[in-house]
């Protein structure tokens, strides 16, 4: 087995606990500190916005992977899908930060 072929693998293992947590939070079960002020219509609005995110992370980590076994003997191409998935994933942590803190705004009674 290639070396390329193994660190597909291991993106591909990695990827899977993205989709147990996005189960996990889709089930309703993030912890919430007890003065969160939030009803329980948007608690639920940002479990199912955190656990399409997090599915998101999933699903690319998941075409890293592929990327990785297609194109393991192109350096041009990996530089590339490097760029990208780095891109792709500060954009989705991003927007992990805006949904988490325009939730905590609309339970604090602001525009969120």
């Amino acid at each position: 087995m290639a070396s390329h072929h193994v660190m597909a693998l291991v993106f591909a293992v990695f990827a899977l606990p993205a989709f147990v947590f996005a189960r996990w939070l889709g089930d309703g079960r993030l912890p919430l500190a007890g003065g969160s002020g939030m009803t329980v219509r948007d608690k639920a609005l940002l479990d199912s916005r955190l656990a399409r995110l997090m599915r998101m992370v999933g699903l690319a980590t998941l075409a890293t992977a592929a990327g990785i076994a297609s194109w393991g003997d192109d350096e041009r191409r990996l530089s590339i899908l490097v760029v990208v998935m780095v891109l792709a994933v500060n954009g989705l942590a991003a927007a992990f930060v805006y949904v988490v803190a325009s939730s905590r705004r609309r339970a604090r009674g602001g525009r969120g």
